[in-house]
């Protein structure tokens, strides 16, 4: 009897440590902005500061794309690790780490390099301009990353308090933005904020009718400051392979092929004309409530017509094909009347998607 209470002593114990991390990360605090404007204000202000940590992404969007999209699909449609070292918007480090190894992507101001530790590969990437349209790195499952894209349309009245929790050990304070355009799959974003610094601790991305997040970032380890530039130069070593980025260019590849140019109004919503190279790329919206338009050539479309149709969830409208992962929506058209297929991918609900494509579909019927 003596042995077994005392093992039940040793037991509980051991679960209660065990269990100190989580509560202190649920667990509200006290303290914070009383203010939801001024919190969301400090939050922009924070965009660029100085950090370095160790974050964890886990995503639900297991996007029905093919072998040159690799990076992204896991990037929203599984579990990453993250090491980052952020000296400024030109200045980074982040590592990733995954049961394949580790793999290490470094931006200075002499130029980006990735480095595959497992394969002893260094590849040196061409830098993309400020503003230029590409597709999401691991960089971008970051809290201040994701929060930036997000939050950068919000506007006072879509901004609400949470309670302040512990993330990474440290004091945050909550904010929820709800968007208001009824056309928006998004439901809320609730971010919290290091109440130190105002950088985005952590980051949850709901879609419309979800309980769980569809994405969703948070640090485990966080500094605030700025890392030494040690941690983000890098010479390739001698026994290093050393090649060019040949990674597959979707902006380059739609620039050369596309077979028409996205409208400059679709939706009552006006074209972005403030991207880089994206002529044949129409960003439409503003918010987190934005679509992505783009005419794709024919064997581009085929091959991804397949793809859609045996994705979970694929479904056929009067334009076309459409799939919903979570909040982010695929829609591909049919063909219009001059063999043109429009490929629709934002976060939009299916019905904003289909009459988006509904509406671009008329336009090549309209007489010139």
């Amino acid at each position: 009897m003596i042995r077994s209470w005392r093992w039940s002593v040793v037991v509980g114990s051991a679960l209660t440590i065990a269990a100190v991390p989580m509560l202190l990360r649920v667990l509200p605090v006290g303290g914070g902005p009383g203010d939801a404007v001024a919190l969301l204000r400090r939050v922009v202000a924070a965009r660029g500061a100085a950090y370095s940590g160790y974050a964890e992404s886990t995503g639900s969007l297991a996007l029905p794309v093919g072998d040159e999209f690799n990076d992204t699909t896991t990037l929203l449609g599984g579990r990453t690790q993250l090491r980052v070292w952020w000296r400024g918007d030109r200045d980074w480090r982040v590592d990733t780490l995954d049961a394949a190894g580790e793999r290490s992507l470094r931006v200075t101001p002499s130029g980006s390099w990735q480095w595959d530790f497992e394969d002893s590969r260094a590849t040196r990437v061409f830098d993309e301009p400020p503003g230029a349209v590409r597709l999401p790195r691991t960089g971008d499952g970051l809290p201040p990353a994701l929060a930036e894209r997000l939050l950068s349309g919000a506007t006072p009245g879509q901004a609400a308090l949470l309670p302040g929790r512990r993330v990474a050990g440290r004091p945050a304070d909550g904010l929820r933005i709800r968007p208001r355009d009824p056309l928006s799959s998004i439901d809320r974003i609730d971010v919290w904020s290091d109440r130190a610094s105002g950088i985005p601790v952590s980051v949850d991305v709901y879609g419309r009718g979800q309980s769980r997040p569809a994405l969703s970032t948070t640090f485990l380890d966080f500094a605030p400051g700025r890392p030494a530039a040690a941690t983000t130069t890098f010479t390739p070593p001698p026994s290093a392979r050393v090649r060019f980025d040949s990674r597959f260019d979707l902006i380059d590849a739609l620039a050369r092929f596309s077979p028409a140019q996205p409208p400059d109004v679709l939706r009552r919503y006006r074209r972005q004309d403030s991207l880089i190279g994206a002529g044949s790329v129409g960003l439409y919206g503003s918010g987190v409530t934005q679509i992505a338009v783009a005419a794709l050539p024919s064997r581009r479309a085929s091959s991804l017509e397949r793809q859609l149709q045996l994705a979970a969830g694929a479904h056929p409208v009067a334009a076309g094909t459409v799939v919903t992962v979570g909040p982010v929506g695929l829609l591909l058209t049919r063909a219009d009347d001059a063999g043109t297929r429009w490929l629709l991918t934002g976060t939009m609900t299916t019905e904003g998607l289909a009459e988006a494509a509904d509406e671009l579909l008329a336009r090549q019927r309209a007489p010139s």
